[in-house]
């Protein structure tokens, strides 16, 4: 029986400085996970980080024993085979295959590792255009307390080449929102030597607001960040979070789209889906998640 999980606080709270030494790939062979693979082996290189790359099969209660050691089998050969093109560019990796709930296994192999990234597709082998996201990112980018790179079925690789490209971090903020919530976000883009643009969305259709409240309130964010030694700017939007979220990263060109997320049990549903969900759902690029609590 696993242990219960724990809800420990995110790795990166604090202001120690955040380093990429493990990443955790999630790869289940599906058009997300290939992608996901693309981006760690480059991040590997450039970090000399450890890629773990984790396949979870999902028995049934019906599924022999036998049935299920040639699945691990087929598993191990398909992972060593990666492993040995990793080799071959120089990248330490290492493989396991677990057998268990996808999103359960790979929060207790996070901890377990002591993950600084989990990579992963949203929907895996399921149908790419449901509504929701895949349960596994469901049950990961809100209860997990490293960072999470997800990819939608839209995503593609190209990460660091992106970042090259326009070396600035969208962030997507409520307000109010304190500064100790943005520390994930300040650590990450002091390790990738970008700026950040922090990105608001007055909701619409809605209540009235003082816009300029919210002015003042990103201002106040970017002069911390800025007192931090990061370029930082600000864009407030009127609309549907989602869309200007969506246009955002296109206009800019940027390489992510990083959401700092409220813990909690579920990300999505069928009748109250969120941002996060659509903007995983229709983005050309993955997603950069971290929990806050």
């Amino acid at each position: 029986m696993p242990a219960p999980l724990d809800f420990s606080p995110p790795a990166l709270r604090g202001t120690g400085k955040y380093q990429l030494r493990r990443i955790l790939l999630a790869h289940d062979n599906s058009h997300a996970a290939r992608q996901a693979l693309e981006d760690a082996e480059a991040l590997a290189l450039r970090f000399q980080a450890e890629i773990i790359l984790v396949r979870v099969q999902t028995a049934g209660e019906d599924f022999s024993s036998t049935a299920l050691a040639s699945l691990r089998k087929e598993d191990f050969l398909e992972l060593d085979t990666i492993v040995k093109h990793l080799s071959a560019k120089g990248i330490t990796s290492r493989t396991m295959v677990r057998t268990g709930m996808v999103g359960d296994t790979l929060f207790h192999v996070s901890h377990e590792e002591r993950a600084d990234l989990l990579m992963l597709g949203a929907y895996g082998h399921g149908s790419q255009d449901r509504q929701t996201l895949g349960s596994t990112a469901e049950h990961l980018l809100r209860a997990i307390p490293c960072p999470v790179l997800t990819y939608g079925p839209h995503a593609s690789a190209g990460f660091l080449r992106r970042m090259n490209a326009n070396p600035s971090l969208l962030v997507a903020i409520p307000l109010p929102f304190s500064i100790e919530s943005l520390e994930p976000a300040l650590q990450i883009a002091q390790l990738l030597g970008l700026a950040i643009e922090l990105v608001h969305v007055v909701q619409e259709p809605g209540p009235r607001r003082d816009n300029g409240k919210f002015r003042e309130q990103c201002e106040n964010l970017a002069l911390q960040i800025r007192q931090r030694g990061i370029a930082a700017d600000w864009t407030i939007f009127v609309g549907v979070p989602a869309i200007f979220l969506h246009a955002c990263v296109e206009e800019r060109k940027s390489p992510t789209l990083m959401l700092p997320l409220q813990r909690r049990d579920r990300l999505s549903s069928i009748t109250s889906d969120n941002v996060a969900a659509q903007i995983i759902r229709c983005s050309a690029v993955p997603v950069l998640s971290y929990r806050i609590d």
